[in-house]
């Protein structure tokens, strides 16, 4: 489930489960809305992709005002296809990616208002995470190899150390790679299944090549952990098949942008 939101040439995602919460604001962008050119078109959010850093840096600011939060607000990962997760709280606003201490981190999470998470992705998963009773957030980078450990499991294992009750835990996966399009050889397949036998339930053969359902192993990995099968949504959007609308790491040969989830408690 999901709804596409658009103001002027700007399109992002969002997801109904979360809808009612007037706290909580977040947001998963698409290509459309920038001013980058070719491959990048044209809502890049990826310093480093081989984009016009001056393009991505406007990107941002057309990003931040669509969505009407603040840059300096913002606490991104450090991705590194780790299930590293970190609580961050004001003191990391804005210079989340210059502290030496803050590397490898795939998942952010806080309890903290007006602090905007932010993930980056061209393939791999957004996990969004709420818990609207101890108002506590969580935002994931959940590649193939943060499936496999589990990087979703261990948000929640977070979220129970600050007093969270699985069960009251709402969360959303955004568009990513889906069956149809990730595929892997042996060697990664075994990996999959070494580290869970059930993920052999989602996977289907064609000819030599695996295929893996990356959303319901998330799925599958946070009921394990507690919570209710009902207070998951899955936008069930492939990149690659729809990468009109989005950039594909697999599609576009490596030579793309990047989009972002956001996640946010705002001040009453």
């Amino acid at each position: 489930m999901y709804k596409i939101n658009e103001i002027d040439d700007f399109k992002y995602l969002t997801f109904p489960i979360f809808d009612g919460y007037d706290e909580l604001l977040h947001g998963f962008t698409t290509r459309k809305g920038g001013v980058s050119k070719v491959a990048y078109e044209s809502m890049n959010l990826g310093f480093g992709t081989g984009d016009d850093e001056e393009n991505v840096s406007k990107n941002y600011h057309i990003m931040a005002d669509k969505f009407r939060i603040k840059i300096e607000d913002i606490v991104e990962t450090d991705q590194t296809h780790t299930n590293n997760i970190r609580y961050v709280t004001e003191n990391h606003k804005g210079r989340a990616m210059m502290d030496p201490k803050y590397t490898d981190i795939d998942g952010i999470y806080t309890d903290k208002k007006n602090v905007v998470l932010m993930s980056f992705h061209a393939d791999c998963n957004a996990v969004y995470f709420y818990d609207p009773v101890k108002s506590l957030i969580g935002l994931s980078h959940a590649g193939w190899k943060g499936t496999v450990l589990n990087i979703t499991g261990e948000m929640i294992k977070a979220f129970i150390e600050l007093g969270s009750n699985p069960a009251d835990i709402k969360a959303a996966i955004s568009p990513s790679l889906g069956q149809c399009c990730f595929e892997v050889d042996k060697d990664v397949a075994d990996m999959f299944i070494a580290a869970d036998i059930k993920y052999k339930d989602f996977m289907i053969t064609k000819g030599e090549k695996y295929h893996f359902d990356l959303w319901e192993i998330n799925k599958y990995n946070m009921i394990k952990e507690g919570m209710s099968e009902n207070n998951i949504e899955v936008a069930g959007l492939c990149t690659k098949c729809h990468n009109d609308l989005f950039f594909s790491h697999r599609g576009q040969k490596g030579k793309r942008g990047l989009m972002s989830g956001i996640l946010m408690m705002k001040m009453p």
